[in-house]
């Protein structure tokens, strides 16, 4: 509920326009910036979420299909399917 509240209360799950272009732009240079060398606002420690990066992996190596997603305001929600 704090998640969907921050998305203006709307549910992801309920969203029916979702569409691959309004897609952020985001490489794998983000990725790493935020998980691996981001700092905790709490501890201000590095992240170091090396395993967070296996999720990178999986798109990548096709696990992750059908991604789309739809822009609410200033923030986007992105959804896929991921195969087993």
């Amino acid at each position: 509920m704090q998640k969907i509240s921050t998305i203006n209360g709307v549910d992801p799950y309920t969203l029916s326009k979702l569409d691959a272009d309004t897609l952020p732009p985001v490489e794998a240079t983000d990725l790493v910036n935020y998980l691996v060398l981001g700092t905790s606002a709490y501890t201000q420690e590095q992240f170091k979420a090396y395993r967070s990066l296996e999720a990178y992996n999986q798109c990548v190596n096709g696990w992750v299909q059908e991604v789309a997603s739809s822009k609410l305001g200033d923030k986007y929600v992105v959804v896929g399917k991921v195969s087993l």
